[in-house]
């Protein structure tokens, strides 16, 4: 995705919906701040449907990522009580803080920090600004940043989600006046996909659904971006569409483990035959992905970025 430079200004106080702590004595009603230090943070995954990063994410993104340092301080957007502090699926590490805004409740979510309850503790009131935990990449995570959700009503349950850019700018801290650079918004018209074993493809999201196919390792899927049911994903095989379980769908290959060339030249052609086209010369031991068993004595591998098949007796473990 393409980065840009941002050069926003501060919403004013003044044109804020304001927060309140809910707590007597604790302060006058005030705007939101900014989770991360100003121009500490790039804006990378956005809300709403996208492909899946990593093999475990979800296909609908709830919240909005803020790439940082690992160890960056995070702040309370707004006074509230931490709810929950420690460790949760999927995030690894998380900080929950409820608020009172909109004639309502609404709940900030902070993921994949280094230490959930190194700072607070649940039931603590926090107040706005408060450094609550540090940027990590705990739980279901490719690198260090803050994904930010915003919850109303409740946290999970009865409550709904809602995008933090726009309700994070209309509270007085525009997120992306804030930030370094941001990625260009876009949703992708289609997922590619491999499983990571042999699986199976079912007429819906559960066990309990018949079996269409039998799907062996490293097959190529295609599903639409947000295209899934909880830890389920459908998703369309040789033209068949189905259902298969998030842990058996990933976005990259995976590895029948490694093999060393044997000899200088060896051919990577595009299908198991020397009659295939010859994709790759590749050198004495060099090092390549093996990505499905080996048949008729030839192995399909993944090496310079290219799929392709050697002869399996030139390869050693």
């Amino acid at each position: 995705m393409r980065r840009i430079i941002t050069t926003g200004v501060t919403l004013g106080v003044a044109a804020a919906v304001a927060f309140t702590s809910g707590v007597a004595g604790a302060g006058a009603a005030t705007a939101a701040v900014r989770p991360l230090p100003d121009k500490s943070y790039g804006l990378s995954s956005y809300y709403g449907p996208r492909c899946m990063p990593i093999r475990g994410a979800s296909t609908y993104h709830l919240g909005q990522d803020m790439s940082a340092k690992k160890g960056t301080p995070i702040k309370s957007v707004a006074p509230g009580t931490v709810v929950k502090a420690g460790s949760a699926p999927g995030f690894g590490q998380v900080v929950v803080v409820r608020s009172n805004a909109d004639g309502g409740k609404v709940f900030a979510v902070y993921g994949h920090v280094v230490d959930g309850d190194k700072y607070v503790k649940a039931g603590k009131y926090v107040k706005r600004g408060q450094r609550i935990a540090d940027v990590g990449s705990s739980g279901t995570s490719t690198a260090p940043h803050l994904h930010l959700e915003i919850w109303k009503r409740a946290y999970k349950g009865s409550g709904s989600t809602t995008d933090p850019l726009p309700w994070m700018k209309n509270h007085g801290a525009s997120l992306t006046a804030g930030a370094a650079w941001a990625y260009q918004r876009v949703v992708p018209k289609s997922c590619n996909y491999y499983t990571t074993t042999t699986v199976n493809l079912r007429s819906g999201p559960g066990t309990g659904y018949r079996v269409l196919k039998s799907v062996k390792v490293n097959r190529w899927l295609t599903a639409k971006p947000g295209a899934g049911s909880g830890v389920w994903r459908k998703v369309n095989y040789g033209g068949t569409t189905g259902w298969m379980h998030a842990n058996y769908v990933s976005p990259g290959l995976t590895s029948l483990g490694t093999r060393y060339v044997e000899v200088n030249g060896l051919r990577l052609r595009s299908k198991p035959s020397t009659s295939g086209k010859v994709l790759d010369s590749l050198s004495k031991g060099e090092a390549v992905k093996k990505i499905w068993p080996t048949s008729n004595g030839w192995v399909k591998v993944f090496v310079n970025g290219k799929q392709g098949y050697v002869y399996a007796k030139y390869l050693r473990k």
